[in-house]
């Protein structure tokens, strides 16, 4: 699934494009389906992603649009979180779709053949191109409004814990801000580079843009 930055990349230009969107619901509803309470190694959440993220048959297709017939027919006060929640499920089949498309790549293909764990080593760049767009973005939302949300109860869904989302939250905020320092930005990125990166990010925004105006 996509990065927690690149959602919050995306979720900040609807953000400055739209002033009703520039709100902490809709920011938090769109690292929403992440809130699920991990197991040890991160290999099991609870929920499991089949409700989390709406997926149907073996995990391999989210319904994004079923989850738009049931919650986002109504603009009552959750609309913006349902919102984002929304373009959550729709940036994570596109960025599926990109790592489809790298997964065919010699070093994706030959390391995953190789190694069942190789994809937390390809995460290393995904997760590094997060940490060096924050090191040259410190208006950034992230900053100025994510990292500074100190409550957020869960109002929305009946299978998150009461404290699902602070928790996600707080981790997130924790997890970049104690090791964007620490990332060289001119280390060789092998798995993601930056224009890949950009690219994902503006080639997504086009397409939410469709999906926003068909709401």
């Amino acid at each position: 699934m996509a990065t927690w930055i690149a959602h919050m990349r995306i979720a900040e230009y609807f953000m400055n494009m739209d002033k009703s969107l520039n709100n902490k619901e809709f920011l938090v509803g769109n690292i929403g389906p992440d809130c699920g309470v991990p197991n040890e190694d991160w290999s099991r959440f609870t929920p499991d992603t089949v409700i989390s993220h709406w997926q149907k048959g073996d995990k391999s297709t989210i319904d994004a649009e079923g989850f738009k017939d049931s919650y986002l027919l109504t603009k009552d006060e959750k609309f913006h979180f349902y919102l984002g929640y929304y373009f959550h499920l729709l940036i994570d089949i596109e960025w599926k779709k990109l790592y489809d498309r790298k997964k065919h790549e010699p070093a994706y293909a030959e390391g995953l053949a190789s190694d069942p764990k190789f994809i937390w080593t390809i995460k290393k760049d995904w997760y590094g191109q997060d940490h060096v767009y924050l090191q040259e973005h410190n208006e950034s939302i992230f900053f100025t409004m994510f990292s500074k949300i100190k409550e957020f109860p869960n109002i929305y869904f009946d299978f998150y814990p009461d404290n699902a989302f602070i928790r996600q939250i707080t981790y997130i905020t924790e997890f970049y801000l104690k090791s964007i320092k620490e990332e060289n930005p001119n280390r060789d990125f092998p798995f993601l580079t930056k224009d890949e990166m950009n690219d994902f990010v503006n080639s997504t925004i086009l397409l939410l843009k469709d999906s926003c105006n068909a709401l």
